[in-house]
């Protein structure tokens, strides 16, 4: 991308040159037409790359080159196919599930405490309990058992698949379909439902007390020592047309909210006029604040050595940041004589940055490189913005970035 802003730049610039924002609205998906107007969003079979060039090209004529803007649109991710395939296992579950009950525990020798533990020989058991309880059982009828377990003092309800074969019963290979392994599973309680007021009523949401109104506060109450990333899949009962339905909804904790998964979600990406028209430009533009250069100070305290810090921890003389006057202090003197120049210096300074605030950064975002175009502030004898570029190398986690080009007096 870096080539495109030299070539513009070798063109000269023109005077109507902008940055814009910009949001699509319904009308200008009519416009675009095709699918985008179809279902009023973008995906990846219509990406917004393939039709937003051109609208550019019509909504905006008399903007020069090097103009950019900002565009927010609909992007269908789709949907969580996961939670679609484990309520059906439920209500196939629901469907041919047999919950032993106390009379079955006694009729078996079990009925002192109502449960099996480590020394039931429980294949036997319920091979033998299947047999009298479903006498007439035909060869392939399936039965989902569920009975009580105890072990270390826990008692647990465990689900096992059975299937007939004409003659005995046996346990099955089948189990629940796999949730991802950085989504944790709950399904509501009734105490749960009471938890939240109204829901309680019927143990169930509905149209007047949607789960929408309650699960996002319901999972910071009940998880309150989650992080942000963390996700649940919440099993939940629903109540519509005098019918309960079993439904659930994935949540993810984000900046401290729990927050819906949405199969449609707002997306900004920057295009760039340049001599062959507008092109997808996924370069990040960033100007450092106080708090950044606090972090490259914190950087050298902790693995160049705290002799470069002053006495306020807020300024450090390896790279020359500080973070109390928002500065590279860029003066003879006030950065390591292992670095040539100053410029060497904020190089540095910045590669070892850049990793700090942007964890999850990404090499390329459909096919194109991703650079970190950055503006810091430099001290000598007065105050000076400057910009540096780096690109991604490495997505994160861990993100690895190579130097471009800068520092460039803006």
């Amino acid at each position: 991308m870096e080539d495109i802003y030299k070539d513009v730049d070798a063109l000269g610039i023109d005077n109507n040159v902008r940055s814009l924002d910009y949001a699509l609205t319904d009308d200008d998906y009519s416009d675009i037409g095709g699918d985008p107007e179809k279902y009023g969003s973008f995906s990846i079979y219509d990406a917004a790359a393939n039709y937003l060039p051109d609208f550019l090209a019509k909504k905006y004529p008399t903007l020069d080159l090097t103009s950019s803007v900002r565009v927010t649109y609909a992007f269908y991710q789709g949907g969580l196919n996961y939670i679609g395939d484990y309520l059906d296992y439920l209500e196939n579950v629901a469907a041919i599930s047999y919950e032993l009950e106390p009379s079955d525990y006694a009729l078996l020798g079990y009925g002192e405490h109502d449960n099996f533990d480590y020394k039931t020989p429980i294949a036997t058991v319920l091979a033998d309990f299947l047999l009298g309880k479903y006498p007439d059982a035909v060869d392939g009828d399936e039965k989902a058992i569920i009975y009580a377990y105890y072990d270390y003092g826990v008692t647990s309800n465990i689900t096992e698949f059975w299937v007939f074969d004409g003659s005995v019963w046996a346990e099955s290979n089948k189990v629940a379909p796999a949730i991802p392994d950085d989504v944790q599973l709950y399904e509501l309680t009734s105490a749960d439902y009471g938890s939240m007021g109204a829901p309680g009523n019927y143990n169930n949401f509905s149209e007047s007390d949607a789960p929408e109104s309650y699960l996002s506060t319901f999972l910071a109450v009940k998880f309150p020592y989650s992080v942000d990333g963390d996700k649940y899949i919440v099993v939940y009962k629903y109540y519509a047309d005098r019918v309960t339905e079993t439904k659930a909804k994935e949540y993810t904790l984000t900046d401290g909210v729990w927050l819906e998964y949405s199969s449609t979600v707002a997306k900004t990406d920057q295009y760039l006029k340049t001599a062959n028209g507008w092109l997808f430009d996924p370069t990040i533009l960033y100007t450092m604040v106080a708090d950044d250069y606090q972090m490259i100070v914190d950087y050298v305290g902790a693995n160049v050595g705290a002799d470069y810090l002053d006495t306020y921890g807020t300024a450090e003389a390896y790279f020359g940041a500080n973070s109390y006057y928002v500065e590279f202090n860029i003066a003879a003197g006030n950065y390591d004589a292992s670095f040539a120049t100053w410029q060497d210096a904020v190089k540095a300074g910045v590669n070892a940055y850049l990793p700090l605030k942007f964890p999850n950064a990404v090499a390329q975002v459909d096919g194109v490189d991703v650079n970190y175009v950055v503006t810091f502030a430099g001290y000598a004898s007065g105050m000076v913005d400057y910009t540096i570029t780096f690109k991604c190398t490495k997505s994160g986690p861990s993100p690895e970035f190579e130097y471009v080009e800068g520092p460039t007096q803006k």
